[in-house]
């Protein structure tokens, strides 16, 4: 059996976080040869870090299916980790959802089958699953679909697709991976700009702001990719991958400015913005009309997420996998924190 790894997404945020961790340890994952799956030589030198480790690239995109076929040549018996996707597009086009996060991954999963690929791990979101109608209920594995927009519906497609791959056939095994907001180092740019408005004051908590987010610290949900991995009793599972537990949008922004006047010394305001729920509402119509239209904006689609309760179980995923989420929040974002501060990011 191969000990080969193949990475889509491995110059992202989890993808850089993933590939410290199988090389910095400690993992149970046993490999020989790591092949990352990037577009272009601007990727490459993203990860110019891993290349002393070993590690070759394939050069291509999931919407290139050439390319896909290339990056899959002599990988039988391999382990696939599909941590590609577009969420934030820059330049929206509608289908590119779509296009990208379901029909590419699609063809990915089944050219990964013909090419006897042992193992095929591939991310989702809680988009699949809209939000939880209140701060009592929690998505758990079986909860029906009820996705938001054309990213939810993109994601909840290759789910679809994945798991009736999975019963078609024994020689891959699948798992999927449903992550919520999760955070930690080597965090994109609007991340940054969170840490920054919360500083401020200028971030804004709707209503109570006592609705509920599950998260995710950047290694344990590595670790739990990871023990999916591993996992091969039965085919087509999904997990849930978070914290041991939710938190407010108070108590995530109170954790944060606790850290930077208690650990950083830093100034932060003593005001905090605070608006009605109709404001989250009403760029939820917003965002859903804009989309509708074939545009996409970012901060009107997270400002409609913000009185929203999405919180899931983890319940399978410690059961199942042995999945134990180590990082508090206090921790990760102490983490986030100086991570910006280390690379010169103004928060």
């Amino acid at each position: 059996m191969s000990n080969k790894i193949l990475i889509t997404g491995a110059s992202g945020w989890l993808g850089k976080a993933f590939l410290r961790k199988i090389f910095d340890g400690p993992t149970s994952l046993n490999f020989s040869d790591i092949k990352l799956f990037i577009k272009d030589k601007s990727e490459e030198e993203l990860l110019s870090a891993f290349i002393e480790k070993g590690v070759s690239f394939s050069y291509g995109d999931l919407t290139n299916k050439k390319s896909v076929d290339l990056f899959l040549e002599n990988s039988e018996g391999a382990t696939l980790f599909n941590l590609a996707g577009i969420i934030h597009p820059k330049l929206f086009n509608q289908s590119d959802f779509n296009l990208i996060n379901n029909i590419g991954v699609s063809y990915l999963a089944k050219k990964s089958i013909e090419n006897g690929l042992k193992k095929f791990v591939s991310m989702s979101s809680n988009s699949p699953n809209g939000y939880t109608k209140n701060n009592h209920e929690l998505f758990t594995e079986s909860s029906p679909y009820f996705p938001y927009m054309g990213y939810g519906r993109s994601k909840m497609r290759m789910e679809l697709n994945l798991i009736n791959l999975s019963k078609q056939q024994e020689v891959t095994n699948f798992s999927i991976i449903r992550a919520p907001w999760f955070y930690g180092p080597d965090q994109p740019k609007r991340q940054s700009e969170f840490f920054s408005m919360v500083r401020s004051g200028r971030f804004p908590l709707i209503g109570t702001g006592e609705n509920l987010r599950s998260m995710s610290y950047v290694d344990n949900l590595v670790e739990g990719v990871i023990l999916a991995a591993e996992y091969f009793d039965k085919n087509g599972e999904i997990f849930w991958i978070a914290d041991e537990k939710p938190y407010s949008m108070n108590e995530i922004v109170g954790t944060i400015k606790d850290l930077m006047r208690n650990e950083f010394s830093m100034e932060v305001s003593k005001t905090q913005l605070r608006l009605p729920n109709f404001i989250s509402d009403s760029a939820r119509l917003i965002d859903y009309t804009s989309q509708s239209l074939g545009i996409y904006i970012q901060k009107i689609h997270v400002l409609s997420e913000m009185n929203q309760n999405i919180v899931c179980s983890v319940e399978k995923a410690k059961a199942v996998l042995g999945y134990k989420p180590c990082v508090s929040l206090k921790e990760g974002m102490l983490n986030s924190i100086n991570w910006c501060l280390e690379n010169n990011l103004k928060i």
